[in-house]
């Protein structure tokens, strides 16, 4: 009876030792797909607040520039240069009007005109004096699409999202940090070709306002270019090619405010 006992103790002792080994297995493993997951997420957590850092980092670097920007501009007493043209018919390079030339340090170019429902789009052609970095500013009605090309129609940068290196290069050129070379270019404005866009009466627009603001640096000489839609039987612009240059012009009667930062200039152009 005794060794009977002893047998039974003895395979219950087996018994419970495989059972224990099992659950000690089986808690080895749960604890290291915990720590996995736990070395995951804390990768991922420290991956998000260096995002967020270089972000932070960058903003500072931005605001710091552009405040020194802004400190050198108001020491500056601003020229300020004004003509109005009538706008070619055709949306093409050959056809474009001449805003005149970017010098880094010295001019920024204006220009104010509308688009129109069935227009193919407005298209002006600017030429950049040295390599910089370039930054433009754009306001106005909502719906449209605006394209910096090169002098052979490359595409260089494009209010279009999604659209690879050209949609970044657009949102460089907004902030200033755009570096272009020296060369023609070609601003194209045209309808972004979405639903139609409506006031806030719900009407649909059928003229939408605009308004450009090319730079490099600082400014001393503002040229405003008012481009007004073409008549009936209009072609070429009418002007020469010299006679477009926005640097003969006459100074404006100031009908824009002279001086002013390029948000708040753009704004008065438009809205008053």
């Amino acid at each position: 009876m005794v060794s009977s006992v002893s047998g039974s103790n003895s395979v219950l002792t087996s018994s419970s030792s495989s059972l224990l080994g099992t659950t000690v297995n089986s808690s080895n493993s749960t604890t290291a797909n915990g720590a996995a997951a736990a070395n995951v997420a804390i990768s991922d957590t420290n991956k998000k607040l260096s995002d967020i850092e270089k972000q932070l980092a960058e903003f500072a670097a931005s605001t710091a520039k552009a405040n020194k920007k802004a400190e050198a501009q108001s020491k500056i007493q601003v020229e300020t240069f004004e003509k109005q043209v009538r706008k070619s018919p055709y949306s093409t390079n050959g056809a474009a009007t001449d805003i005149g030339t970017l010098v880094k340090d010295s001019t920024r170019l204006n220009v104010y005109s509308n688009l129109k429902k069935d227009d193919k789009g407005d298209v002006f052609k600017f030429r950049v004096q040295n390599s910089g970095e370039a930054q433009l500013g754009v306001l106005g009605d909502p719906g449209l699409r605006v394209q910096v090309m090169s002098r052979f129609g490359a595409v260089v940068a494009d209010s279009k999202g999604g659209l690879g290196s050209t949609s970044d290069n657009y949102t460089k050129l907004q902030k200033g940090e755009l570096k272009l070379s020296s060369g023609d270019y070609y601003l194209k404005i045209t309808n972004d070709g979405n639903s139609p866009t409506k006031d806030s009466k719900g009407n649909t627009v059928t003229s939408k306002n605009y308004a450009l603001q090319l730079s490099m640096g600082v400014y001393r000489k503002d040229f405003d270019t008012v481009a007004q839609q073409p008549k009936a039987g209009d072609g070429m612009p009418q002007q020469s090619a010299a006679s477009l240059e926005l640097q003969n012009m006459l100074t404006a009667a100031q009908s824009f405010d002279t001086g002013l930062s390029g948000t708040a200039k753009l704004n008065n152009a438009l809205f008053g």
